[in-house]
């Protein structure tokens, strides 16, 4: 996996697991964690539900990446991703391949 060290990596990161993706940031200067989650989470439902159960782990893997790096990347995916899990459909889905820290932020 790839270091998630800014907006741009972690971008290229999910384009890498979901190729869909590069369509819906094409064109934008995503400058922060926050506005590359917030692009993510309308449509990562879609993008599971169509993955193997490989790629679905390869994401809960960054997303534990996300959360145990702190800070703005912490911040992004459980405000934006994380604690709507829910209400996207995703609780299940991504429950059983995510580690402990980020099963705390699931709502």
């Amino acid at each position: 996996m790839m270091s998630m060290d800014s907006p741009a990596a972690l971008a290229a990161a999910l384009r890498e697991l979901f190729p869909a993706f590069a369509g819906e940031i094409e064109g934008d200067d995503l400058t922060s964690y926050h506005e590359v989650v917030q692009r993510l989470a309308p449509r990562i439902t879609g993008y599971l539900q169509a993955a193997p159960e490989r790629r679905t782990a390869a994401f809960c893997k960054l997303v534990d990446e996300l959360v145990a790096a702190g800070g703005d990347r912490e911040n992004a995916i459980s405000t934006c991703l994380l604690e709507h899990a829910s209400q996207l459909g995703l609780e299940k889905t991504l429950r059983p391949h995510l580690g402990a820290a980020a099963r705390q932020e699931l709502r």
